[in-house]
């Protein structure tokens, strides 16, 4: 009997992804306060939000990592450079939760700086 190539390439993709699939990616920041009417407690709040959610990040990531170089030699290109994607995009991720946190608190800073918000 003759199995035919896609099934052989999707088997062989499903048992990759089992091993991937101990990886879990974290859930993302809740949200962010709006710096220009935040307090400082709040900010604080999500700071340990965003520092929490970026060192589970780097754990993902690092997880990733480890799984794709372990299978290397027995993974299909395709998976990868999937996985290749995948961890990029975690990365993006992480710079883009903690570009907005850090946005948020500068403008925390400016608008304490130039009185009360008039609203």
């Amino acid at each position: 009997m003759k199995i035919p190539a896609s099934c052989l390439v999707a088997a062989a993709f499903l048992n990759a992804s089992a091993a991937f699939a101990a990886c879990e990616m974290p859930s993302l920041v809740a949200s962010i306060p709006d710096g220009t009417i935040a307090t400082e407690e709040e900010l604080l709040a999500a700071q340990v939000e965003v520092q929490a959610y970026i060192q589970a990040m780097d754990r993902y990531i690092a997880c990733q990592n480890e799984e794709m170089e372990g299978s290397r030699d027995s993974a299909m290109a395709d998976y990868l450079f999937l996985m290749s994607t995948r961890i990029e995009s975690a990365r993006q991720e992480v710079d883009r939760i903690a570009s907005a946190f850090n946005d948020q608190v500068n403008a925390f800073r400016s608008a304490r700086q130039s009185g009360p918000v008039v609203r």
